[in-house]
């Protein structure tokens, strides 16, 4: 049973209980997520000539970044180059929600908002704060935001590691059709925080989109590029956790 079909079924009024006897593991894992997932606009992911994005072509550890779902949030997409099983993923008011894992071929692709929640840096096309990087010794692949070195767990649902971050990363719900190797982005898991980030950066956001009706503007086709086209400054620091 497909996500999809399940949520008509719903609405046609089958019962949760009926349905869930009859829904797969991943099912499951879908239902427990719906508590803390946050929809928004359908959004097809493309590449830079307007043709379906394909995460087989996806290389390990090679960072790529889209705008949604308003032109002016970023998210990071990457393949972290190892099976990702589902995680629940803690909050600070001791709820928690079931991350599903990671899509794509092998299960390895993930994407999550790169607005930090500490402080809502984020990976901006004049200064990438907010960047990708790959495992290292012991420690699995992370997100890291220059700016106060919080630390999150990409292949963990986002989890804080390190520094001043409140809560995990929220990460973009996608659903991966194999048969046609294509992604859509349908919302987030977690708190994505936007209109916090709309506030806090206003002003540099009129910079980059003159208007805030254009920083605002959903996006319905996601243009998915290399992070190094994405942001002319990136920056490191160390990774804490």
């Amino acid at each position: 049973m497909e996500r999809r079909s399940f949520l008509d079924l719903l609405g046609k009024g089958f019962s949760l209980g009926f349905l869930l006897k009859l829904m797969p593991t991943g099912m499951l894992e879908f239902v427990r997520a719906q508590s803390s997932a946050t929809s928004f606009q359908r959004a097809l992911l493309v590449d830079k000539a307007g043709n379906p994005f394909r995460l087989s072509t996806l290389k390990p550890h090679e960072p790529f970044v889209f705008a949604y779902p308003y032109a002016a949030t970023p998210n990071i997409l990457v393949n972290v180059d190892a099976e990702l099983p589902p995680v629940d993923v803690r909050m600070p008011d001791g709820k928690s929600y079931r991350w599903p894992g990671g899509v794509g071929p092998r299960k390895s692709v993930v994407a999550y908002t790169s607005i930090c929640p500490h402080g809502y840096s984020y990976a901006a096309p004049n200064l990438g704060a907010v960047g990708y990087y790959k495992p290292e010794g012991n420690r699995g692949p992370r997100m890291v935001c220059c700016a106060h070195l919080s630390s999150f767990d990409i292949s963990r649902g986002g989890e804080v590691k390190g520094g001043p971050a409140p809560h995990a990363l929220a990460a973009v719900t996608l659903e991966y059709d194999a048969a046609k190797d294509e992604t859509y982005a349908v919302g987030f898991l977690g708190n994505p925080q936007f209109e916090e980030f709309f506030r806090a950066q206003q002003q540099s956001l009129r910079d980059l989109f003159r208007t805030t009706a254009r920083a605002r503007e959903e996006v319905t086709r996601a243009t998915v590029i290399p992070y190094a086209e994405h942001t002319r400054v990136p920056t490191t620091c160390p990774v804490i956790g």
